[in-house]
């Protein structure tokens, strides 16, 4: 068995660790830049370890590299950071194999895999209804939805200007991330458009959700995706589809275990106050998605 250190960024140490393989790998820690993540010293000033570490050690980019694990995976979202570790990694003497996530996971997809046998299942049931995405961004999804489910309306929506004002606002006042307004830019509303198979299957609802759905309160849905990413699109999404969907159809959320979008999981977590406790089953994705069924 593998001795595993995770060098991360965009905390995905997390979520990889979920995916390696227990028989093949043993994760001893994870490696992290950021001085507010780590877990590991009684005082990080003196550098002095703390006897007992409560859950999965995070530290130092250089204290993981001197335990001369067997493999270090690094956790990143593009090249630049990738290989911005790999040197810290190189720097501080590590000699042993380094493998990037990206290249480990760019052939498989857990997202896409759920996406086509869920849309299969949906169609085998006969699960009546439309399909949403609520934070459809450039479409890298919606286009699937759209050729998946061919014969369904699809709604998108967006704000296409980034994060919403009133929404951040929320977010800054509940503690749960330190997303700012407009973050995620615009998008063209042509260049989306033009991305999907079955354009006239495909509603675009820009604004702000839910003002957006309004004229929609007698829809009903077999598949609803929640990426929203903030706590207050993501309650108003399941206090709006959620009433609305098929039995047995699902809504999809993303970044459910994210530490990034803590919103998220508080969003949920506050529906089922209201609802009780929903049927939810991970997906075992890099975001940390999971599958909400409707009874």
């Amino acid at each position: 068995m593998k001795t595993v250190i995770i060098l991360e960024t965009d905390h995905l140490g997390i979520p990889v660790s979920d995916l390696l393989n227990p028989k093949e790998m043993k994760l001893v820690g994870i490696g992290n830049s950021c001085p507010e993540t780590w877990n590991v010293f009684k005082d990080a000033q003196t550098g002095e370890l703390k006897d007992e570490i409560q859950g999965l050690p995070v530290m130092p980019v250089d204290l993981a590299v001197s335990l001369q694990p067997d493999l270090v995976v690094i956790a990143a979202t593009d090249q630049e950071k990738s290989h911005a570790l790999e040197y810290m990694a190189i720097r501080a003497g590590f000699e042993n194999d380094i493998r990037f996530m990206e290249t480990m996971v760019s052939e498989f997809s857990v997202s896409c895999a759920v996406l086509r046998r869920l849309t299969r299942r949906l169609g085998t049931l006969g699960i009546p209804g439309s399909v949403a995405e609520l934070g459809c961004g450039m479409g890298d999804v919606s286009w699937q939805l759209n050729i998946l489910m061919p014969d369904r309306k699809l709604y998108l929506f967006d704000t296409l200007e980034g994060f919403d004002a009133r929404d951040i606002a929320k977010e800054q006042a509940l503690g749960c991330s330190k997303a700012k307004a407009g973050e995620f830019g615009k998008v063209r509303e042509d260049q989306l458009l033009s991305r999907m198979p079955v354009p006239e299957q495909v509603v675009l609802k820009k604004g702000w959700f839910p003002e957006t759905a309004f004229d929609l309160e007698e829809e009903k849905f077999a598949l609803v995706l929640l990426d929203a990413c903030l706590y207050q699109p993501t309650f108003t999404g399941l206090e709006f589809f959620f009433p609305r969907m098929s039995q047995g159809g699902v809504i999809l959320v993303n970044g459910y275990e994210s530490t990034r979008y803590g919103g998220v999981r508080k969003a949920v977590d506050d529906m089922e106050k209201k609802y009780g406790a929903f049927l939810i089953l991970p997906l075992g994705d890099l975001q940390g998605s999971v599958m909400i069924v409707r009874p």
